[in-house]
């Protein structure tokens, strides 16, 4: 029980850190040009495509996309080509698709075959590469290598990474952008769901050994 309840109070005291921190993010203006999309039509065609596999996450994922793609516009200074930005709403939208659509906790290599159908389907096969290496780098935990690759790489892992850890990683929760996008697009169940995920397959006996889960990359 010690545990337990050393753990709950560790966890109580951090979610009360981050709330003081948004909080006092919002109090704060938007820098000056930083805009919020709420919706992408690429984005919610894909997923529509795929909202009954979906299922009740649909809403929490949706919103965790927007999350990805704003954050990820915002670190490459909100000045995206029309290009960049139907690459990053193809990206963000089979990001972690297979963990439905394939029932797979490593769901790198089935979301990014998803994504390459779906490119060749509405000739977007030009983009496919830069498209594999974002979804393929989102969970990489050694980024070094991102300074020779297409920036939208670097900016896409970051967004993630924030989006998945309410800007822990990297620290920017206490910042007024990170802070209104995480209140304009709650996530809606989403970590529970991950955490659950997770927790499953942890347990399942499937992991013998020690390391990454199956999901990221060195």
């Amino acid at each position: 029980m010690g545990f337990f309840t050393t753990t709950g109070s560790i966890t109580a005291v951090v979610v009360a850190i981050l709330a003081f921190l948004q909080q006092r993010a919002l109090q704060a203006p938007l820098p000056e040009g930083a805009k919020i999309i709420t919706s992408h039509p690429i984005l919610d065609a894909i997923l529509e495509e795929h909202k009954a596999v979906i299922g009740k996450q649909y809403h929490g994922y949706r919103n965790h996309c927007l999350t990805v793609m704003n954050l990820a516009n915002h670190r490459m200074g909100g000045s995206l080509t029309e290009e960049q930005d139907d690459v990053l709403a193809v990206a963000a939208a089979f990001h972690d698709i297979a963990l439905w659509t394939d029932n797979r906790i490593d769901y790198l290599d089935p979301s990014i075959a998803r994504m390459e159908e779906y490119a060749k389907r509405t000739g977007r096969d030009k983009h496919i590469k830069l498209m594999r290496d974002m979804i393929y780098y989102h969970h990489k935990i050694f980024t070094g290598a991102f300074a020779s690759m297409d920036p939208l790489i670097g900016a896409f892992q970051a967004a993630d990474s924030s989006a998945f850890t309410f800007g822990l990683v990297p620290f920017d929760m206490s910042t007024p952008y990170r802070a209104a996008v995480g209140k304009a697009l709650p996530n809606k169940g989403f970590h529970n769901f991950l955490v659950g995920r997770g927790a499953r397959h942890l347990f399942s006996g499937k992991v013998t050994t020690m390391g990454p889960a199956p999901m990221f990359v060195l």
